[in-house]
């Protein structure tokens, strides 16, 4: 008599269509408008500032795309695997949205069907790190990158409180880009306006004085602090000093670089010098922003010499 097996469910013989997408948890769970309404998947908005809220694997970033193109900076995935992102003034047509995160995963594609006119306005402002700088935010950087929308092969212009900053030219995607230098400090009120004098929603920004680059302190190899201009035996130093919380460069002596160095969340950075020789040598902190701390000069002598006293 023959035996009969017993065969294991269908669907654990085959794989959901889905299961790439459960895997790698990269998913945008809702879109809503601007209106509070819950676009579906293959729905129509006649609101085009859209909010996404979505999951994926904690502590990365997340990107969305349109048509597989970038259209807005990565925002930050938290602790919970959360993360949210707010797209303003998506134009009229089809549009399939997906997101990609830092770890290479892709959601599944969203389509929404905008029906809106084109208007002028921001779409988001970023620093010269390349951080968004939401509106009602603040930065320290004197220098912020612009990219909005307008209507295609027409102008519009930049405003600052209702003073015209640059007029800009919308290519024929209804995108326009701008660099504002120089921006001073204290409170933004960015703005720009379409041929037809409609004026955007305005994107507030507060500018801070940036913190100052400085050496504070050196310490020596046997944890003693080294003055300005004082002799020391130690060929190993350590330098601490204050930075732009993430800003980065190089110690460099005279005009040759010698460690690089980080700041950390506190506008914090320590770096370690070896192998010193025995000469004077001029510390600076040189930050890739182009920023130069004033000089820490100290003498690196042999034992003999700082014993003696010359």
């Amino acid at each position: 008599m023959t035996e009969q097996v017993q065969l294991p469910p269908l669907s654990s013989l085959v794989q959901s269509p889905s299961k790439n997408t459960k895997e790698s948890s990269t998913r945008i769970l809702a879109i809503t408008n601007g209106d509070g309404e819950l676009i579906e998947n293959g729905g129509i908005s006649k609101n085009g500032d859209l909010s996404f809220v979505g999951s994926a694997e904690p502590n990365q970033t997340a990107e969305i795309l349109d048509k597989g193109v970038p259209v807005h900076p990565p925002v930050n995935v938290d602790n919970h695997g959360h993360y949210s992102a707010f797209l303003p003034g998506q134009t009229m047509g089809e549009h399939a949205y997906s997101v990609r995160t830092s770890d290479g995963k892709e959601s599944e594609v969203w389509f929404i069907s905008m029906d809106v006119p084109v208007v002028a306005h921001i779409q988001w402002v970023t620093g010269p790190d390349g951080v968004p700088i939401h509106s009602g935010g603040s930065t320290v950087h004197s220098s912020l990158s612009f990219v909005g929308q307008g209507v295609a092969f027409q102008t519009v212009d930049l405003l600052d409180r209702g003073e015209l900053l640059q007029t800009l030219n919308v290519d024929g995607n209804n995108h326009w880009s701008a660099l504002v230098e120089n921006v001073s400090e204290g409170n933004h009120e960015y703005t720009v306006r379409g041929e037809g004098g409609d004026v955007s929603a305005p994107w507030r920004i507060r500018v801070n004085k940036p913190a100052e680059l400085t050496v504070q302190f050196v310490i020596g190899a046997s944890f003693r602090l080294i003055g300005n201009h004082e002799p020391t035996t130690d060929r190993k130093l350590t330098l601490v000093g204050t930075a732009i919380p993430g800003e980065s460069g190089f110690i460099v002596d005279y005009e040759r670089d010698l460690v690089p160095f980080v700041a950390d969340q506190n506008g914090v950075y320590t770096a370690t010098i070896e192998g010193l020789a025995e000469k004077v040598h001029t510390f600076r902190a040189k930050s890739d922003q182009g920023r130069v701390s004033m000089p820490w000069a100290i003498r690196v002598v042999g034992s003999k010499a700082r014993h003696t006293g010359s």
